[in-house]
């Protein structure tokens, strides 16, 4: 069980996590590293976003964490690191390596934010001819204070662009307000 290997990795890319308990490594040590509690949704997310691990192999880790203590759930699904978990990620966080670690906290913060930012910004895809509008809006107190729309020719890039402005929309209306005032 320590080393175990799930035959069936779809969708992680060549370097990623097969192996179950370095995904569990992994998990407690973006638990460990975030400012803020993640769920196991938003954990599950960061974790497939770029093909670190697969989404099976995430959830019976997450499961398997709570069952021994590791982590627990607490309100709103947060995962908090335990003692044990704590102990267990200091023995053997070397055995993952850098790049992934690195990565796995980048996709977590990422997520988190994107998420943070979903409740009070929004970025809408719209069909508009042969591509796609992508409505950005910035909110303040509920009221729209900056409206922009971009427009791209798949929906790929329309994904894209709303993914990028949802990362950090505060950085795309400070740069819009000091072209336009600077």
């Amino acid at each position: 069980m320590y080393n175990e290997i799930n035959a069936f990795g779809e969708g992680v890319i060549e370097g990623g996590l097969r192996n179950t308990t370095q995904i569990k490594i992994l998990i407690e040590h973006i638990i460990d590293s975030l400012k803020d509690p993640i769920t196991p949704e938003l954990a599950v997310e960061a974790l497939t976003l770029n093909g670190i691990a697969n989404y099976f192999d995430i959830t019976q880790a997450i499961s398997e964490l709570i069952e021994t203590g590791n982590i627990v759930q607490a309100e709103e699904d947060a995962l908090h690191i335990t003692s044990k978990g704590i102990e267990s990620l200091r023995e053997l966080l070397s055995d993952i390596p850098a790049s992934v670690r690195e990565r796995g906290l980048a996709d977590a913060a990422a997520v988190q934010l994107r998420h943070r930012n979903a409740g009070s910004n929004s970025a809408v895809i719209v069909k508009s001819g042969e591509g796609y509008n992508v409505i950005c809006t910035v909110l303040h107190n509920g009221h729209p204070v900056m409206s922009l729309t971009l427009y791209t020719a798949d929906f790929v890039q329309a994904e894209n662009v709303k993914n990028k402005f949802m990362e950090d929309p505060t950085k795309v209306y400070s740069t819009v307000i000091s072209t336009i005032y600077g």
